[in-house]
């Protein structure tokens, strides 16, 4: 078939829109995710949780040196698992939330590894939608994911680059 393409502008032109797919495609494989390890997040109950950094700081493609997530007062607790590398510490905030503190110990964390913070929950008593902003430092960035996940609109694309961790905590 022929679109009156030369052969040379062709394959500029299907190098330009795998490069722009590309493009657009790529901040959204990074973000920190709730895993929830195959059981629903109950109401009243306790489980496990795994908070997931996919990869280092988008800018400029650092390692990773630390992992804060701020956990709100409306959650229940949350207890850091051990971490082979990781120091973790808990910090009760003003506002009745936690705030929880991995750190590196030793080299930081390539860009390209994946992180895995498993964590125990008790969930809150009221089912609904929860979130869990994260801060994510390196030597020179920092990636906050905190942005709420709403539909795309005109001037807004969906997921977000930085996309809210959240979990759905339901009745049994």
């Amino acid at each position: 078939m022929n679109f009156g393409f030369g052969t040379r502008s062709a394959t500029i032109l299907v190098a330009l829109v795998a490069g722009s797919l590309l493009a657009v495609g790529t901040p959204a494989q990074g973000h920190a995710i709730i895993e929830l390890n195959g059981k629903d997040a109950v109401a009243g109950a306790t489980s496990p949780m795994t908070l997931e950094i996919q990869h280092g700081c988008i800018d400029g493609a650092q390692e990773t040196l630390q992992v804060q997530a701020f956990i709100g007062k409306s959650w229940g607790s949350v207890i850091p698992k051990p971490v082979t590398g990781w120091n973790a510490a808990i910090t009760k905030q003003r506002n009745g939330g936690s705030l929880i503190t991995w750190s590196k110990q030793g080299a930081p964390a390539p860009f390209g590894t994946p992180l895995y913070f498993p964590l125990e929950v008790s969930w809150p008593k009221k089912s609904g939608t929860y979130g869990m902003s994260v801060l994510q430092i390196c030597p020179s960035s920092s990636t906050f994911w905190n942005e709420p996940f709403t539909p795309a609109t005109a001037n807004k694309p969906s997921p977000p680059l930085t996309p809210l961790p959240q979990v759905q905590v339901k009745v049994s």
